[in-house]
């Protein structure tokens, strides 16, 4: 397959590409081209990498307290030089949603990083990171530190943990319209690529021709897969279901709130109609009350 930009134009007619911010999508293509996935973190992870760096990918599968926990699994874990673990989720919904899930993973991969018979003290010497890559536009870009802290000791006994996330479309925003070129911002606006033709163009900035044929012969294979296109096309149904849901029930709690608030208008309308002796029937003729209830209202004068 011999990738150019005439041959990705025509397939953007005949194809759709599936997002590498969509989950699946991600670990489809990053997972086997680990190659690749090392150019990414080499300049979004604020740790030293380099090219002679080996990478190796993790078993994914978090150990789970209960039923409703079955399958849990992160979505890449990786360990550079044995020594930096880098767990990437990819969060569809906002971070404040998912957060202390993805913290409570931080804290079993940190529990799984010295082997069997190793030195304990050799986790000072060991780093982990997590990176939350985040759709919603209206996330706060955050970095931190996580420490192990005795409240009563006030010493700190490990430091070794960060969290990074990140909001795709704000980056997105960056380069679009304020041209920022910066490899970091180039790379999170790859990930959220409408085509195939825009991400070749991305890729053409960060990655050598040989990485660019790797990374787009896979994104190609992964957006003609059938299983990946089913669960792609019903996550995005699923999701607009329950966006419709929440917008009707935003609405019908709304319009309930201006019903309530018309009704408070006119009890207190009442209430002063009431005062100045004015009738019952009076009263339910301008304000639309049933006499039922300014009768009520009448009885807690």
């Amino acid at each position: 397959m011999k990738i150019t930009e005439k041959y990705l134009e025509k397939l953007d007619q005949t194809l759709s590409l599936i997002p590498l911010n969509y989950d699946r999508a991600f670990k489809s293509v990053f997972k086997i081209n680990l190659d690749i996935l090392k150019e990414f973190l080499k300049v979004t992870i604020p740790i030293n990498i380099n090219d002679d760096d080996s990478i190796n990918l993790l078993d994914s599968e978090i150990p789970t307290s209960s039923k409703n926990e079955y399958q849990r699994t992160v979505d890449i874990l990786v360990v550079i030089n044995n020594k930096i673990y880098i767990d990437i989720e990819m969060n569809m919904t906002k971070f404040e949603y998912v957060s202390g899930r993805n913290f409570s993973y931080g804290d079993i991969i940190s529990t799984r990083v010295i082997e069997k018979g190793e030195n304990i003290n050799n986790l000072k010497y060991k780093y982990i990171y997590q990176l939350n890559l985040n759709e919603s536009p209206y996330e706060d870009i955050l970095e931190d530190d996580i420490a192990l802290y005795g409240l009563k000791t006030h010493r700190i006994y490990n430091s070794n943990r960060h969290t990074l996330t990140k909001s795709l479309e704000l980056y997105k925003n960056l380069y679009y319209n304020e041209n920022n070129q910066e490899p970091e911002v180039i790379w999170y606006t790859l990930l959220i690529a409408e085509t195939f033709s825009e991400l070749y163009k991305l890729a053409s900035k960060v990655l050598d021709k040989n990485k660019i044929q790797k990374l787009m012969e896979a994104v190609i294979n992964m957006s003609k897969d059938e299983f990946i296109i089913h669960e792609w096309q019903k996550d995005k149904m699923d999701a607009l279901v329950k966006h419709n849901e929440l917008e009707g029930a935003k609405k019908a709690g709304i319009e309930e709130g201006k019903n309530a608030g018309i009704k408070e208008t006119k009890l207190e309308i009442a209430k002063n109609m009431l005062k100045k002796k004015m009738s019952i029937e009076d009263i339910s003729e301008v304000t639309g009350l049933t006499k039922a209830d300014i009768k009520n209202l009448k009885s807690t004068e």
